[in-house]
């Protein structure tokens, strides 16, 4: 996997656009309120408003638990032959990816996207074993149902429902996929990872990959995330044990939802310079080009 797949933003680039388009539209807002000095106008404050809004990595170690067959033992379950001969050449650990989200006041976002690249890369580079949620849990998640998620014998995902609640995914239509992998309390024999996993962002699409490799990626579209101050991904990744160290290089970044955009500059937009001006031609190039994150 190469940065290119992903399509990371610049962020630099992107808070100096952010700032062009800032000072121009703030000067055109001026110019038709008869150019003087007044409070912010719709344009500028819809842009401040994201230059102010932010995202940021929590610390990964907060929730780095190592995962041993002994560990699995004390929780009654077995592993399977062939995950017990994995451990006897890797190590291997859960992470819970925490993103802090400070999305200011009347900003709509349209994608959250985060990527993960671990490291050193070569013979004994580490692997993302599982990737948690995956996109085939997408129609679980827009349930809006309380999850836990464990791991099995074969160290797969399976997710836990309240009984009360197991009506709402056994009428998904893909329900015959999953169902094998979903259980109420005591039915799935499973060592817990995450205890109430909630993704109730309302109606989103999600993509995630990455397993069986060193880099790993999520992309929440439409996510209803203005009261949603941390969203949680869960990383089961594998260290062969010659490693004594990784590198872990993370970008995470919100894109704004450029209708939204375009509504707020509808005075100004025909004023605008020609290259910002154009960026709007594309709302994927635009809200790329205006994305907010960090790496």
């Amino acid at each position: 996997m190469t940065n290119h797949k992903f399509n990371l933003p610049n962020f630099e680039k992107a808070e100096d656009l952010l700032n062009d388009l800032f000072k121009e539209v703030k000067s055109q807002e001026s110019e038709l309120a008869g150019g003087e000095a007044q409070e912010l106008k719709r344009g500028a404050t819809a842009i401040q408003r994201l230059k102010e809004t932010t995202v940021k990595f929590g610390n990964p170690r907060s929730k780095l638990i190592p995962l041993t067959e002994k560990g699995f033992e004390a929780k009654g379950v077995e592993l399977n032959y062939e995950i017990k001969q994995l451990m006897k050449q890797f190590d291997f650990y859960s992470m819970v990816v925490s993103i802090d989200l400070k999305p200011q006041p009347s900003v709509l976002i349209s994608r959250l996207e985060c990527q993960l690249d671990f490291g050193p890369q070569g013979k004994d580079e580490p692997i993302v074993h599982r990737i948690i949620p995956d996109s085939k849990w997408q129609t679980v998640l827009k349930t809006g149902v309380n999850l836990n998620l464990g791991l099995d014998v074969n160290l797969e995902v399976g997710v836990e429902v309240d009984a009360s609640e197991l009506t709402k995914i056994a009428n998904l239509p893909d329900y015959d996929k999953l169902k094998a992998n979903i259980g109420t309390k005591d039915e799935l024999k499973t060592f817990i990872v995450l205890d109430s996993l909630n993704y109730k962002f309302g109606k989103f699409n999600l993509l995630a990959q990455g397993e069986d490799n060193s880099q790993c990626y999520w992309r929440i579209e439409e996510p209803e995330i203005q009261d949603k101050s941390t969203v949680e991904f869960d990383i089961i990744f594998k260290v062969p044990k010659t490693r004594e160290y990784i590198d872990l290089i993370g970008n995470v970044w919100i894109e704004p939802k450029i209708d939204w955009l375009n509504g707020e500059l509808i005075d100004v937009m025909s004023t605008l310079p020609g290259h910002l001006k154009n960026l709007f031609g594309s709302k994927d190039k635009a809200a790329k080009s205006f994305a907010v994150g960090i790496k």
